[in-house]
């Protein structure tokens, strides 16, 4: 009776263990999928339409121009000149998110 008690014990605990083991692997595997579905690209903002949440953005890369439709808060926070990271729905000119890049200073002093 002991030695099935202890093996339904290890039973439970090797298979508590394995469980969260799968639960931390099918999140990976969403969030790749979600990066597969986006599209990214870094760029210069040249011009902003508050009226209709539009940035006009150009990619480093190519240097082609893209209008990003956005929301009324990332659009309100961005300014001309500034460089971000853009990434788009996959297949069209929809934000999923824009972040700021920070440019480090040339002028730093050396001692």
């Amino acid at each position: 009776m002991k030695k099935l008690i202890i093996s339904l014990f290890a039973l439970f605990l090797i298979c508590g263990m394995n469980i969260k083991s799968f639960a931390q692997t099918s999140q990976v595997t969403s969030t790749k999928k979600a990066a597969v579905n986006n599209e990214t690209f870094s760029g210069k903002v040249i011009s902003i339409n508050a009226a209709k949440n539009e940035v006009t953005i150009v990619e480093n890369k190519t240097a082609v121009e893209k209008i990003i439709v956005a929301t009324s808060k990332a659009v309100s926070v961005l300014k001309v000149g500034e460089e971000v990271k853009v990434t788009l729905k996959k297949g069209s000119n929809i934000a999923v998110s824009i972040k700021k890049l920070v440019q480090k200073s040339a002028s730093t002093k050396t001692k």
